[in-house]
């Protein structure tokens, strides 16, 4: 079918449920699928330990930015840590190609969060809070979206419209530089802030953001030059959620925007002003007269008296009310907050990588074993051994057709893989494999060849 940009590349079963899958076929005698399976084994154990030395790399170059690392971080005072900075990074987006996960720009980001955005606005993450940002993902999905806060408004559009949808990221992971000026504390904390509100509490805070020129940079008074890492990998992301994930954005208003914001809060300002200094003039003309010991006319104030203590009754009310809802969301806020971190956040850190890992050999596997396999037991319709292009349709026609996923295979990394295996023959444009015991026989010396040392000894002697 060739390349489809629309298609997802990731495979999403087990590489133990292909492996079962493709032995159920029954088109190799039982003896073949048996050894087939040791096949199997044998190219996630080969693949496993190819990727420990990428693993390696990764951890070694991320240490000394690692915020939860608990072992001494020994580095030269001199240390070139752009230089460590660019090899993660390197060893990171090697996983990520592995794995199957799609870089998101942060021009596509800004697209999606505005999209999202309460009233219009145009969200963008705000560049000049870090130094740099990656951001990656792997399966897209629609799901419904979740409803706003009951109101009669969204009552009357729930009766006269079909249930919106909204598209889910089922993989991401966002990595975060921070500028060395940054305070780690501040960004942790207002990341905490902001991670669980709800849609109306993210469009107070974006509007009053955008109102007021956005939120001002912490400095860090730490002095370090060793910059800040983020590195976090969620799973089934909303997009509607994106922005929470990126607390430091930028809402680009225009003057109109600000004023059709701000008049009314200013009109608001002076009618409750309006109404207050009246009141507050005639308390302070009876405390004054008491004071001096002056003689009070209270004919004079009865009939505002009554008025006064019926406004400050209802401002009490109101305070009451306005710290008892407070409460009560700060604790819905954390609830939220608890839950997002609990269920969707997968890993952190230095603990990423080893994440990205197993996934990545996954990946290799599930792609070198069905090309194998096919390339093995079957030919195709002429009874000659497939193309490049007829492996790939076929490969994918059966998984559509076995369980119902349409994917887009990648067809010349597995044949690429195959080839580097050792295991691969070429004729005309057509491939084939050898048979299954030379296969295992070519894969045993693989891995008898990653420790040569015994052999070489045996060869001195």
């Amino acid at each position: 079918m060739g390349e489809n940009s629309a298609l997802e590349k990731f495979i999403p079963l087990r590489t133990a449920d292909i492996v079962e899958a493709l032995c159920g076929e029954r088109i190799l005698p039982e003896a073949d699928r048996e050894k087939f399976r040791r096949v199997s084994g044998l190219v996630q154990a080969l693949y496993h330990y190819e990727y420990h030395h990428t693993l390696t790399q990764a951890r070694d170059a991320y240490h000394p930015f690692n915020p939860d690392a608990d072992t001494l971080k020994l580095c030269d005072p001199d240390e070139d840590y752009s230089a460590r900075f660019d090899s993660m990074v390197e060893a990171l987006e090697y996983l990520l190609s592995a794995a199957n996960y799609k870089e998101l720009s942060l021009d596509e980001l800004n697209e999606i969060m505005t999209q999202a955005a309460p009233r219009g606005l145009n969200i963008e993450v705000n560049r000049e809070k870090y130094e740099k940002i990656l951001i990656y993902r792997r399966g897209r999905k629609s799901v419904p979206k979740v409803p706003a806060p009951s109101t009669w408004w969204n009552r009357l559009r729930k009766k006269n419209h079909e249930p919106e949808s909204e598209d889910m990221l089922q993989r991401l992971l966002i990595l975060i530089k921070l500028k060395s000026e940054e305070d780690v504390e501040a960004f942790y904390d207002y990341y905490t802030e902001t991670a669980g509100e709800t849609g109306r509490e993210k469009e107070r805070r974006l509007l009053g953001e955008a109102a007021t020129g956005g939120r001002k940079s912490t400095p860090s008074g730490k002095g370090s030059k060793v910059p800040t890492i983020f590195l976090k990998i969620f799973k089934n992301v909303p997009v509607s959620t994106l922005e929470t994930l990126f607390p430091d954005v930028t809402i680009r208003m225009t003057l109109v925007d600000k004023g059709l914001i701000l008049l009314p809060l200013v009109g608001g300002f002076f009618s409750v002003v309006n109404k207050v200094v009246p009141a507050l003039v005639v308390v302070g003309t009876v405390l004054t007269a008491v004071i001096l010991g002056q003689k009070i006319n209270w004919s004079d104030f009865k009939d505002k008296l009554f008025p006064i203590l019926a406004a400050f009754s209802v401002v009490g009310m109101i305070a009451f009310k306005v710290f008892a809802k407070y409460k009560n969301t700060k604790e819905k806020h954390q609830s939220r907050l608890m839950k997002t971190l609990y269920f969707h956040n997968l890993d952190n850190n230095a603990g990423v990588f080893d994440f990205l890992v197993n996934e990545a050999e996954e990946e290799e596997c599930k792609e070198t074993l069905l090309a194998y396999y096919f390339l093995l037991a079957e030919r195709n319709a002429s009874g000659l051994p497939f193309t490049q292009e007829e492996l790939d349709d076929r490969i994918e026609e059966w998984i559509l057709g076995k369980f119902g996923v349409a994917m887009d295979f990648e067809v010349k990394d597995a044949v690429r893989k195959l080839e580097g295996k050792g295991i691969l023959e070429q004729k005309d444009g057509r491939y084939s494999v050898p048979s299954i015991g030379k296969t295992l026989e070519t894969l045993d010396a693989l891995w008898d060849n990653f420790f040569p040392y015994n052999n070489e000894a045996s060869a001195e002697s």
